[in-house]
């Protein structure tokens, strides 16, 4: 259970903390389950794959442009 100080901290911080602190938590591997995830990634190996692809196609191309 999370104590009433703690709490109260945690409230007390300003919209930028509370979401560095989000953030940090959402990185701690015993969080990650609960981490946003509206695409479904995490559940899903095959879109996971196809995102990776994508986004090295993207890469190549920002390369090639730049070339």
């Amino acid at each position: 259970m999370v104590s009433k100080e703690l709490l109260e901290e945690v409230m007390c911080l300003n919209e930028e903390d509370k979401l560095h602190l989000l953030r940090m938590l959402l990185n701690d591997p015993a969080m990650a389950k609960y981490a946003f995830d509206p695409m479904g990634i995490h559940g899903s190996y095959e879109i996971a794959a196809r995102l990776m692809e994508v986004m090295e196609e993207e890469k190549l191309k920002r390369v090639s442009s730049i070339e």
